[in-house]
């Protein structure tokens, strides 16, 4: 797999995550929203 496919695939691991923590009302929209940037500042970096 090239470098791009094995980001979108850890974006997309982590956004289902994401989207598991809100459905079981763990975390708010503000604080999924803020932690998907973080995580994509921090993929696009390595």
């Amino acid at each position: 797999m090239d470098n791009e496919a094995i980001i979108r695939y850890k974006f997309y691991l982590c956004r289902n995550f994401l989207d598991k923590l809100l459905a079981e009302n763990l975390i708010t929209e503000v604080q999924r929203r803020e932690t998907e940037k973080a995580v994509i500042k921090r993929i696009t970096e390595v």
